[in-house]
C-alpha cells in the first residue's frame, strides 16, 4: 500500500509537479482489514471384514466399521490505519526489503494499478472527487479486496488381507484436509475529524509537542461515516462468508 500511494504521486507529477489535482486525496486515510482464517478437518474411518470358519462361510460374512472425525477453525484479524499524508511521506519500499512474509502475502496486490485507474477515471470527470472536507462528497468512498483461498488435501489407506479378515480394502481409512483463505481489504475515504488522538513521544512517553505552535500534536484514527460503513460491511460479510463455510463443511 506504501509503494501504492507513493508511486501514485510521483506518477502525477508528470502531468502536475504540485499535485494539484490530488490535494483532496491529502485528506484521505486508508482502514486496513486483514482476516485469515484456517479450517483443518481430519477423519479416521477403519473397515474390516471378516469371515467365520467354514461351514458358515458361504452364508455369513461380518463388517465392522468405525468414524471418527474433527474439525477446528481458527479466525485471525489484523487492522490497522494509515493516512495518505503520512504514506506519500515515505520512500517506496526498497526490493530487497520484500519477499519476507508468507508466500501469499507476498503477491502483486494490483492496488497500484487501480489506484491509477481511479484517478484518471476522477480526472476525466467520470467519478467525483473530494472538493471539500464538510462537502457533500465527504461519502465518497474507493475500496479493494483481495481473497485468496489454498486448500490442502491428504488422504492414507493402507490394506490387509488375512486368511479370516481384510482390513480397509474400500473407502479411506485417514484423511487431512486443511483450507486456508487470506482476506484483504483496503478501504480509502475522507477522514473524520471528530476522531483523533494524542501523539506519544517514544523517548518520553509523554504527549509529543508541536515544534511550531507548542500544542499537542494529534493524529486522525477513524473513517468518515460513509468509508467507516463500507469497511464495517466488509468485514460483516466476510464473517457471514467464514459462517456459511463452515457450516456447508
Amino acid at each position: 500500500m506504501q509503494d501504492a500511494v507513493v508511486h501514485l504521486y510521483a506518477s502525477q507529477r508528470d502531468i502536475d509537479p504540485e499535485n494539484r489535482n490530488l490535494r483532496w486525496f491529502d485528506s484521505w486515510a486508508a482502514q486496513v482489514l486483514l482476516t485469515l482464517t484456517t479450517d483443518e478437518k481430519g477423519s479416521l474411518n477403519p473397515v474390516v471384514n471378516l469371515t467365520p470358519l467354514s461351514p458358515l462361510t458361504s452364508v455369513f460374512t461380518a463388517n465392522l466399521g468405525a468414524t471418527l472425525s474433527s474439525e477446528a477453525q481458527r479466525i485471525n484479524k489484523i487492522g490497522s490505519f494509515f493516512s495518505v499524508a503520512d504514506l506519500k511521506k515515505l520512500q517506496a519500499c526498497p526490493p530487497e526489503d520484500r519477499h519476507k512474509g508468507p508466500f501469499i502475502l507476498e503477491s502483486d496486490l494490483k492496488l497500484e494499478e487501480w489506484l491509477m485507474a481511479t484517478m484518471v477515471s476522477i480526472g476525466i470527470g467520470d467519478t467525483p472527487a473530494l472538493a471539500d472536507q464538510k462537502g457533500p462528497f465527504k461519502s465518497n468512498v474507493l475500496s479493494h479486496e483481495v481473497k485468496f483461498d489454498v486448500i490442502s488435501t491428504g488422504t492414507a489407506t493402507p490394506a490387509w488381507k488375512l486368511t479370516r479378515a481384510t482390513i480397509n480394502q474400500s473407502g479411506t481409512f485417514l484423511s487431512g484436509t486443511r483450507d486456508r483463505t487470506q482476506d484483504l481489504t483496503i478501504t480509502f475515504g475522507p477522514i473524520d475529524p471528530s476522531w483523533s488522538e494524542y501523539v506519544i513521544d517514544p523517548r518520553t512517553g509523554r504527549v509529543a509537542l508541536d515544534p511550531v505552535t507548542r500544542r499537542p500534536l494529534t493524529r486522525p484514527t477513524a473513517l468518515a461515516p460513509a468509508a467507516a460503513t463500507a469497511a464495517a460491511s466488509a468485514e460483516i460479510g466476510n464473517a457471514i462468508t467464514n459462517g456459511i463455510r463452515s457450516a456447508l463443511h
